[in-house]
């Protein structure tokens, strides 16, 4: 399994793919609520081409993407999920943007998610069972009177599930990958999600943020 190090390089070529994303979000118009690139309707398709695109120039072996939702509307959160075709690295990384956002729901929701990083990178360290990153994550959300999806709240960097049963203990130099989804927790609501992932490497005095990027909504902040 590859190590922080490696990993750490590996992100640098995909986060490539995510500026892609925000550039062509950034620049798109919104014609009757949907959002337009050359006066054509931006298309998940397109997204992916730059974000495959941008990771080869920048020397990676290009990635996979998958967004939500279907058709990109202004006002709505789209949700960007990058998978590097990189050994070692297979762990989902994820944004969510909004274009012309009026700062609603969609930022609560994004608010939470980020004090679920914050919470986790609070009591990470050797030792710290790993169901605990699961637990505060989770946690969080809750306090933002949110839920999280049935998605992995968290995984390796190889992409396997971390769960609330996992009784393993963390260990200096260990990476994993915190990936929340936050939902309303009534499903009439149907607002989307907000989801924002980021991977750590375990220290010996906590963690660290890998390769970071930003976690805003607004995708001119890439």
């Amino acid at each position: 399994m590859a190590d922080a190090a490696e990993v750490e390089h590996r992100l640098s070529t995909a986060a490539a793919g995510i500026r892609a994303v925000a550039g062509r979000l950034d620049a798109a118009t919104a014609v009757d609520g949907r959002l337009h690139a050359d006066d054509t309707p931006l298309t998940a398709a397109a997204l992916t081409a730059a974000a495959d695109a941008a990771v080869t120039d920048a020397g990676g072996a290009g990635v996979d993407l998958s967004v939500t939702p279907d058709t990109l509307r202004a006002g709505e959160p789209v949700v960007v999920a990058l998978h590097p075709r990189d050994d070692g690295v297979a762990a989902p990384w994820a944004r969510t943007f909004v274009v012309d956002g009026g700062g609603g729901w969609e930022r609560r929701a994004a608010v939470a998610v980020e004090m679920a990083h914050d919470a986790v990178t609070r009591v990470a360290e050797p030792g710290v069972p790993v169901r605990r990153i699961v637990d505060e994550a989770v946690a969080e959300l809750g306090a933002y009177g949110l839920a999280p999806t049935e998605d992995p709240v968290a995984r390796t960097a190889a992409g396997d599930p971390l769960d609330r049963s996992d009784d393993a203990s963390l260990a200096t130099g260990q990476v994993f990958a915190l990936d929340p989804t936050a939902v309303d927790p009534d499903p009439a609501a149907d607002r989307g999600r907000v989801r924002i992932g980021r991977y750590y490497a375990v220290t010996e005095s906590g963690c660290r943020a890998l390769a970071s990027l930003p976690m805003s909504l607004s995708p001119g902040a890439y």
